[in-house]
């Protein structure tokens, strides 16, 4: 690391300088955990959502962040970057992390979930889910099978069958954001109820000490931010690690399905 000069050009070494950066980073870190703490208990005041993206005045209106999805992307996020956009990522992460969602591993989601009044929410498309779901979860999808209804639809679905061939057996080979969401957690749960949210593979949030470097996105934390923001209650959310990969193949817990 290079040698830190102060504007009295007088020397530090790098491994005195360090420390100081540290501090300032985690004072600014503490600062946005504060103010995204705040928003998120404003949020948990509301039976209803804020923002409301089926409202004709919404897009262009001062809620609109550029994106014309439904889920909402955290504040600083740079306009019209996608949910899955590495900064907007990051702040999702910061914003989890100040909300204090905790992250469980499937064994412990199983005990919550039998023992402590908290239900397992499944955020696959549904077609995932019917295959195989872990036993006694609800479906909410976060993503649906993508209706091809236009033409950049159909070039979208063109281009995912050619860069994943696997796909075209399946039921559906691309996805869109379900903008029923929220609508299908409230037909499974009361607003605010216990719930713990997976997907497939479930994802991680990093170590703000590493500068969530080690974060691993995945639709489950995109569900996690997006209750928590809304004001589900922080309190009231668990994002299992892990998703139903772990859950069966390594823990080999019991599994439901849906018939057709």
């Amino acid at each position: 690391m290079a040698a830190a000069v102060t504007t009295r050009m007088t020397w530090v070494p790098a491994r005195l300088a360090r420390p100081t950066a540290i501090r300032a980073s985690r004072h600014r870190a503490a600062i946005s955990s504060r103010r995204v703490r705040a928003q998120i208990a404003r949020a948990a005041k509301n039976d209803e959502p804020d923002l409301d993206p089926e409202d004709p005045g919404f897009f262009g209106s001062d809620d609109w962040d550029g994106n014309e999805g439904p889920f909402i992307r955290p504040e600083g996020a740079p306009f019209f970057a996608s949910y899955t956009d590495p900064t907007v990522w990051k702040l999702m992460q910061e914003n989890l992390v100040a909300g204090e969602v905790e992250q469980i591993l499937p064994a412990k989601a199983k005990l919550m979930a039998e023992n402590d009044g908290w239900t397992l929410i499944d955020v696959r498309p549904y077609p995932d889910y019917c295959e195989a779901h872990a036993w006694g979860a609800k479906s909410a999808q976060l993503y649906v099978p993508m209706e091809v209804d236009s033409l950049a639809k159909g070039a979208k679905a063109v281009a995912s069958v050619l860069l994943f061939p696997e796909r075209l057996g399946k039921k559906y080979v691309n996805v869109e954001c379900n903008e029923d969401f929220l609508d299908e957690m409230q037909e499974e749960l009361e607003w605010g109820d216990k719930v713990i949210l997976y997907c497939a593979t479930g994802g991680v949030i990093g170590d703000p000490e590493l500068n969530y470097a080690d974060g691993q996105q995945s639709a489950s934390l995109i569900a996690a931010h997006e209750l928590a923001m809304r004001g589900w209650g922080t309190d009231n959310i668990k994002h299992m690690a892990g998703g139903l990969g772990m859950w069966d193949a390594i823990e080999g817990f019991d599994l439901g399905a849906v018939e057709d």
